[in-house]
C-alpha cells in the first residue's frame, strides 16, 4: 500500500464514491488541505472566478452547472451518460459530527428546464472539441447545501491526465455568487514525464478553468475553440 492509499479523507457530509475509478484517493478533492497535502506524487490545483451576486444568480449558475452545463458550454460533448442503479452504490452521508450513516434513496433534483441534477456514480463520456480526445468520467460525489451545488469528477479511465476535479457554485456570505474548481492530477500513464507531463497537468488545468467561465453570464459558447482562453481570468489561490 502506497501513501495515495494511506491518505485519509476528512469528515465531510458530501455523497461519497470511494470505487472504480483508476486512480488512488478517489475523494480527496474535499480535504480543506488538499493544496498543502495533495495526494503523493500529485499536482494539486484551485481556481475561482466571480459570476455575480444574489440567488437568482446562484440558482441559475448552480443548475447550469449540475446539468453538465459547464462542460458542454465549453465546448465539451458529454454523451452515454449513465447513472448508478438501484443496485449499485449510493454513496455514505457524514453527519455534522463526522460520523458516517446510511444514504437514503438519492432525491434526483432538476433544472428549471426539467433537467435531471447529476448524482454520484454518474459515468460518462467526455469529447473535447474536434473530437482529439474523449475521456470516461465517473461522478465521485456531489455537493448539495443551502449556499454550495457541486459534484467532483474522477477518471475512468488512463487515456491522459488523471485525477479528480471538484467544481461548484456557492452563495458567499457578502451576497457574492463564485465558480470554484478544484483538485489534483497526475502526469498521463503512457509516457509523458517531465516537461510535457507537467504541461499535460497544466493543459487540464487551464481546461478547469475554461469550464468556469463557461457559467459566466453571456458566455455560453465562447469556449468552443480549444485555443479559446477563457472569458474572464479565474482567480488562482
Amino acid at each position: 500500500m502506497n501513501d495515495r492509499d494511506r491518505l485519509n479523507d476528512p469528515p465531510r457530509r458530501e455523497t461519497h464514491v470511494e470505487h472504480e475509478a483508476v486512480y488512488a484517493a478517489a475523494g480527496a478533492s474535499a480535504a480543506p488541505d488538499l493544496q498543502r497535502f495533495p495526494p503523493e506524487g500529485s499536482t494539486p490545483f484551485e481556481t475561482e472566478l466571480k459570476l455575480g451576486s444574489g440567488p437568482e444568480r446562484f440558482i441559475v449558475a448552480s443548475s447550469m452547472l449540475m446539468t453538465w452545463g459547464a462542460h458542454r458550454a465549453s465546448g465539451i460533448e458529454v454523451r452515454d451518460i449513465h447513472s448508478g442503479g438501484e443496485d449499485q452504490y449510493r454513496g455514505v452521508v457524514f453527519d455534522a459530527d463526522g460520523t458516517p450513516e446510511p444514504a437514503s434513496d438519492a432525491e434526483v433534483r432538476y433544472s428549471p428546464d426539467g433537467e435531471p441534477f447529476v448524482t454520484a456514480g454518474t459515468t460518462a463520456s467526455l469529447t473535447w472539441p474536434g473530437g482529439k480526445m474523449t475521456r470516461r468520467m465517473r461522478v465521485v460525489y456531489v455537493l448539495d447545501d443551502a449556499r454550495r451545488v457541486g459534484f467532483a469528477l474522477g477518471s475512468a479511465d488512463d487515456a491522459g491526465v488523471i485525477g479528480e476535479t471538484v467544481y461548484q457554485v456557492e452563495h458567499r456570505e457578502d451576497d457574492g455568487v463564485w465558480a470554484v474548481a478544484r483538485g489534483f492530477y497526475w502526469a498521463p500513464s503512457n509516457g509523458l514525464f517531465g516537461r510535457k507531463g507537467r504541461a499535460a497537468i497544466r493543459l487540464a488545468v487551464r481546461d478547469a478553468a475554461k469550464q468556469l467561465a463557461a457559467l459566466a453570464p453571456g458566455a455560453a459558447g465562447r469556449g468552443s475553440d480549444p485555443s479559446d482562453g477563457p472569458a474572464e481570468s479565474p482567480q488562482s489561490r
